[in-house]
């Protein structure tokens, strides 16, 4: 005789848990795939795309007193062209299962050769973290580094909320425009443990000094030992010289160099520089002011020695030269600014 057992509830229950088991197990391998992808093209980009100068560190992360979790760290130029940098962060939905990359560029806006600058993530709670941090694409700039801002400030935190204090004295003669100060806080082991910032300092005239200041998050600040990268962003063109008087002249400077002590010289009508290319062969400054007419033409000096066969084109509108600056620092001057050539 042929019997049919049909199966008990034990047996319908253990048939349950073995498919969610299956379910958990394949959704494992998916997520340990899409991980190793996700690393795999993280792997890539910084080969592909020639990040071997630019480097990326991770500080520690924490949840900030909002219940975030922020993800930190440092971006260091070793190269010698300035950067723009848009730093990638892979998270991963708890509501839907998607992956998303968050996009954000470091605190300082160009990363000049030699220096570095921080940046952070902050991430809700529906979401996880997925792989480190890692440089999407960098975007090389040709604006100087007007070597004209003097920063004075400690090192160590201050009063309650472990501040970074201090002032920033603008000591050219260019008006500078929507400034940040910037730092990595560390803790007594030296680990990085937030990337601060200050408020925006709208406008710092030839001369002027601010006050600044930035904090920890509340929920680190007890931890905060000292300060290290502490720099400073100016997200606004610097194209406007003062000339006296109450004038300004706009003006555009191009190059991927250190320019130091900017002026205009009434007397000679001539506006002189010192320049310092970052490249160890030289390299160029691309110089450009108003045509103010026709016959308006501009003389154009290397350490006070003019320079012949310098390129200089006009327009009608624009007078431009490129000038070779060879290696180390070198004086550039540039004469017949708003009337003719002495």
């Amino acid at each position: 005789m042929i019997g049919l057992i049909l199966p008990n509830s034990n047996s319908q229950n253990f048939y349950l848990t073995l498919k969610k088991m299956y379910f958990v197990d394949q959704l494992t391998i998916v997520l340990v795939i899409l991980f190793l992808a996700i690393s795999i093209i993280q792997f890539n980009l910084l080969s592909v795309y020639g990040f071997e100068d630019i480097k990326i560190s991770t500080g520690s992360s924490f949840i900030d007193s909002n219940g975030k979790l922020n993800i930190i760290g440092v971006i260091t130029n070793y190269g010698i062209t300035s950067e723009h940098i848009t730093v990638g962060l892979n998270i991963h939905s708890k509501i839907d299962d998607s992956i998303t990359t968050l996009r954000d560029t470091t605190y300082s806006n160009i990363i000049y050769p030699g220096k570095e600058s921080p940046f952070k993530f902050k991430i809700g709670s529906d979401y996880n973290v997925v792989g480190q941090p890692y440089i999407i694409k960098n975007n090389k700039v040709n604006d100087p580094f007007y070597n004209t801002v003097v920063q004075n400030y400690s090192n160590f935190p201050v009063g309650q909320n472990k501040e970074l204090l201090g002032t920033i004295k603008n000591t050219g003669h260019v008006v500078l425009h929507n400034i940040i100060v910037f730092a990595s806080v560390h803790n007594k082991n030296g680990t990085q443990i937030d990337s601060i910032k200050s408020d925006n300092i709208p406008t710092l005239k030839s001369g002027e000094v601010k006050s600044f200041s930035a904090r920890p998050d509340l929920s680190i600040a007890k931890d905060a030992n000292y300060f290290s990268c502490a720099g400073f962003d100016l997200n606004g063109p610097i194209n406007t010289l003062d000339v006296g008087n109450g004038k300004f002249l706009t003006y555009g400077l191009e190059s991927i160099a250190k320019i130091s002590n900017f002026n205009y010289n009434k007397s000679t009508d001539s506006i002189s520089f010192f320049a310092d290319h970052y490249n160890p062969a030289g390299g160029i400054v691309t110089f450009k002011i108003q045509q103010l007419n026709n016959n308006h033409g501009i003389k154009v000096y290397l350490d006070n020695l003019e320079i012949k066969n310098e390129k200089i084109m006009t327009n009608g509108k624009t007078i431009i030269t490129n000038i070779f600056v060879p290696p180390n620092e070198h004086l550039i001057k540039i004469a017949g600014i708003l009337n003719y050539p002495n």
